[in-house]
């Protein structure tokens, strides 16, 4: 797997290869035929690497700081919490993206197994490790959910270190709270010990520094996240389909309740209701999953219904 920080890497070599050739004096065959050699052999390097479409995960975790001792050492109880924690959280988003996640408890098999991560190899020029989807030999069509999983993580802690609050509370209604909660240990880890960490992808590298996980851990520590779940009896007043957004009215209370709907529901299954009109008049028992968000500016909490489980009576 290479990811971007390997593409720099031989880009930059590439570059400094050339520039030794543009100083070398054409009376020194030897050594320009070796600059050419090399010259050549890192840009059909670059090409190749370039043009692969792996559908795969590998990403790759740089350390800097405190814990790291140059190039040559890391602490290892650092490097055990920061690796365990960070395979914790692609395991967990995959499982939320395919709405297999619940409110508590292990997470499944099905997911762990899908989304567990091999080490392979060490950045070289600094301290991180490379990790692999286990199933390395399995390419398929499309990106895995491992693949989609680390990105979409990246994506989180973007927001979560983002200098723009906004960004961070936007993204506080998407994120799943156990999601949520194991990146508060991973940042946690990493800022207490005063390390700082690049997470290189195949396509883009992001870079979290001393002031960004700062923020990151001070808005997670300062935020609270909680779910419950709740079976509810009542009507079904309306589904769309292709926003995954749906309004239900309790039969106790007559609230109408509002919000997204879960993974765990099919598309082909919000459409035939849809389509079929078979909401009108019927009772129906509804599971719903209330996300409580506490937070860190003190002054305001928001709540955010999921449609996770519906079952004509």
């Amino acid at each position: 797997m290479v990811t971007k920080v390997h593409l720099d890497a031989l880009k930059s070599e590439a570059a400094s290869v050339e520039a030794l050739l543009a100083r070398i004096s054409d009376k020194d065959i030897v050594s320009r035929l070796s600059l050419a050699h090399r010259l050549e052999a890192l840009q059909q390097e670059i090409t190749e690497h370039a043009n692969e479409n792996s559908t795969l995960a590998g990403v790759a975790l740089i350390f800097d700081g405190d814990p790291v001792t140059g190039s040559s050492s890391i602490d290892a109880e650092f490097a055990g919490k920061t690796l365990q924690n960070y395979q914790e959280l692609i395991s967990k988003q995959v499982a939320f993206s395919a709405g297999m996640l619940g409110p508590r408890g292990p997470v499944p098999i099905e997911a762990q197994e899908a989304a567990r991560m091999h080490v392979k190899s060490l950045i070289h020029g600094s301290f991180g490790f490379v990790l692999e989807e286990a199933r390395a030999d399995e390419p398929g069509m499309f990106d895995s959910p491992v693949k989609i999983a680390i990105s979409q993580i990246s994506d989180i802690m973007i927001d979560v270190a983002a200098t723009n609050l906004n960004a961070f509370n936007h993204r506080l209604e998407d994120m799943d709270f156990r999601v949520f909660n194991t990146l508060k240990k991973f940042v946690s880890v990493i800022y207490k010990a005063r390390a700082t960490v690049r997470v290189a992808e195949r396509e883009r590298e992001v870079r979290f520094d001393l002031a960004g996980l700062g923020r990151a851990y001070e808005r997670l520590r300062e935020t609270d996240v909680s779910e419950t779940e709740e079976m509810v009896e009542g009507e079904l007043l309306g589904i769309v389909p292709i926003q995954r957004r749906f309004e239900f009215r309790r039969g106790d209370t007559f609230e109408v309740i509002k919000g997204r709907v879960s993974q765990m529901l099919s598309a082909d299954y919000l459409e035939r209701l849809e389509r079929d009109g078979i909401m009108a008049g019927l009772r129906w028992r509804a599971t719903i999953r209330t996300k409580s968000v506490e937070h860190p500016d003190g002054r305001h909490a928001s709540k955010m219904d999921t449609l996770i489980d519906l079952v004509q009576i």
